[in-house]
């Protein structure tokens, strides 16, 4: 007997998520290939690269040395080796699949998700991210077909903060439990307005109802033409007022005036969480009415209050300065400098207090010319008056109210109040964190680090399979947290506290812990977990709806 030891980790049960959401399927009835000219088929080969990509992603060229350390037979329904997974044919996959609209995969394996999953989708959020890569990428080399048809890896607005580089870009859409249902990979030019115009098809082309399911997204989403698209397909949406309309700030001068701000209370748990307060209006936008909620919050960031810091200096310095000039200012008569005194300061709209008293200058002179000898003359006596200024600092109230100010923003629904009042609507749109959570696993370099390929085809379908890994990673999270939810437990990782709603990266990291222990006989070989194994590992497992057994036992033995 030999006794031998592999460390699978999350691999296994990845291998079981993928299957059930019929990905290595639903790849081989969409693209072209013959059977016969593939030792393994597309399909499978994918699947190796969305198993790779949540467990040790590697560069092309090593992944069939990542697969020679896994137990192949109990992870594919087709008999295959680790040598069978070269770069050649994954390339030849990353080939094929970008050939067919991954996008229409993509759904695809979201219906199959909402199905296995029974996922109650009231609302969906959409957004888009920026991903760097490295290397030239020469435009010149791209033939006029792939443009048309293949994205363009080009510099644009880096949400990453490197203008240096050049950058595909995501986008996603996810329910309001944070799972994906539609993804795409993009130019990294292309504005979020575009994108948006562009996700509205797909959005309605998906299976959701879209008169039932209401749209988030960023204040990318209101451009005009945008707000009339959404109009004519029916598309019910909550978003952010941009700033580049002049009816934001009318609205938020609007809501200072009128001050009817209903208390919402806190969106989070804790003493720390901020607490909001709305006011609704409806006014006339693009044609149409619509509602606006104004927003305010009890919390301040600390980039705000450094702002604050500096515009009270630099305003400071230019009001001492202008006081300055003002003060050397003469005026004939009373009225004049009364009349200049109240136009200063009907102009001052400064967070400084700034008041002026008129004050009369009597200077004594004598009169030009030579003067006459014992006839002495009394001097002239010449009156003007000028403005004494005095600059007075903010007060409390005054700054604090600017802080609430910087704190307001406008939200713009087409949602009506009967389906969701003002809280409902600030805390959906409190919500478009979850797409904002998928990024960060997404762009993880623990997950998903450097872009290894060199034409863009293959670049775009390898984006696509990394939406596919989110995709599984995201079923494992929303699995585990429903389960924990309805047994009202926890689970506990190492040293870290209890907690109810683990992240996928925490659930990975858990699983890659994962070894098996081989004892191998002459006619057969067992397969055994180690007696010390973390038995919140196996919960994990159960709660995701597996037990050890896909560690240890051949599922696809009959098919062979």
């Amino acid at each position: 007997m030999q006794v031998s030891a592999k460390n699978p980790g999350a691999a296994n049960l990845m291998a079981h998520l993928c299957g059930e959401l019929q990905i290595t399927r639903t790849i081989n009835n969409m693209v072209t290939w013959d059977p016969k000219q593939w030792n393994v088929s597309p399909g499978t080969l994918v699947t190796a690269l969305v198993i790779n990509t949540l467990v040790q992603r590697q560069p092309l060229y090593n992944v069939q040395h990542f697969y020679a350390g896994m137990d192949m037979p109990l992870l594919f329904e087709e008999d295959i080796q680790a040598k069978d997974l070269n770069d050649d044919a994954l390339g030849r996959s990353l080939d094929r699949l970008a050939e067919i609209d991954c996008r229409q995969l993509l759904g695809t394996v979201a219906c199959q998700a909402a199905r296995v999953e029974d996922m109650d989708i009231s609302s969906v959020h959409a957004d888009t991210t920026s991903f760097s890569v490295y290397g030239d990428y020469d435009a010149k080399a791209i033939t006029e077909a792939d443009k048309n048809k293949h994205i363009e890896i080009v510099r644009g607005f880096s949400k990453d903060h490197q203008p240096h580089l050049k950058q595909l870009k995501f986008g996603l859409m996810v329910t309001n439990e944070g799972f994906p249902i539609v993804g795409d990979v993009t130019s990294g030019n292309q504005s979020d307005n575009v994108w948006n115009k562009k996700i509205l098809d797909e959005f309605q082309m998906s299976f959701l109802e879209t008169w039932d399911v209401a749209y988030v997204a960023d204040s990318a989403l209101i451009t005009e033409e945008n707000v009339k698209l959404m109009a004519a397909k029916k598309v019910r949406f909550i978003s952010r007022l941009p700033g580049r309309f002049n009816l934001e700030r009318e609205l938020i001068d609007r809501a200072w005036k009128e001050g009817k701000w209903r208390f919402c209370g806190p969106m989070a748990e804790g003493e720390k969480a901020a607490r909001y307060w709305t006011q609704p209006f409806e006014v006339e936008f693009v044609g149409r009415i619509y509602r606006f909620i104004v927003v305010r919050s009890s919390s301040l960031d600390k980039t705000k209050e450094k702002t604050l810091q500096r515009l009270l200096n630099k305003e400071k310095k230019a009001l001492e300065k202008y006081v300055k000039t003002l003060s050397k200012e003469e005026f004939q008569c009373q009225p004049d400098a009364e009349a200049r005194l109240k136009a200063v300061l009907k102009e001052h709209q400064m967070l400084h207090g700034l008041t002026g008293t008129v004050v009369e200058n009597v200077s004594v002179k004598r009169k030009p010319g030579r003067p006459r000898k014992h006839q002495p003359e009394p001097p002239l006596e010449t009156i003007t008056y000028g403005i004494e200024w005095t600059i007075h600092p903010p007060t409390e109230q005054e700054l604090e109210d600017w802080r609430q100010r910087k704190t307001a923003f406008v939200l713009i629904t087409s949602v009506s109040e009967a389906l969701y009042d003002d809280y409902d609507v600030l805390k959906e749109y409190k919500k478009q964190i979850n797409v904002e959570v998928r990024f960060r696993f997404l762009k993880d370099p623990m997950f998903v680090n450097a872009i290894y390929l060199k034409t863009p085809r293959r670049v775009e379908a390898l984006g696509y399979v990394i939406l596919l890994a989110v995709m599984i990673a995201s079923l494992l999270e929303l699995r585990i947290r429903n389960a924990l939810k309805r047994d009202k437990t926890t689970i506990s990782a190492g040293s870290r506290k209890k907690v109810q709603r683990p992240t996928a990266r925490l659930l990975l990291n858990m699983l890659n812990s994962i070894l098996v222990v081989y004892l191998n006989y002459d006619d057969r070989t067992e397969r055994h977990f180690p007696h010390d194994i973390n038995p919140e590992v196996l919960r994990v497992l159960e709660l995701a709806g597996y037990d050890r057994r896909i560690y240890t036992e051949n599922p696809y033995k009959k098919l062979h």
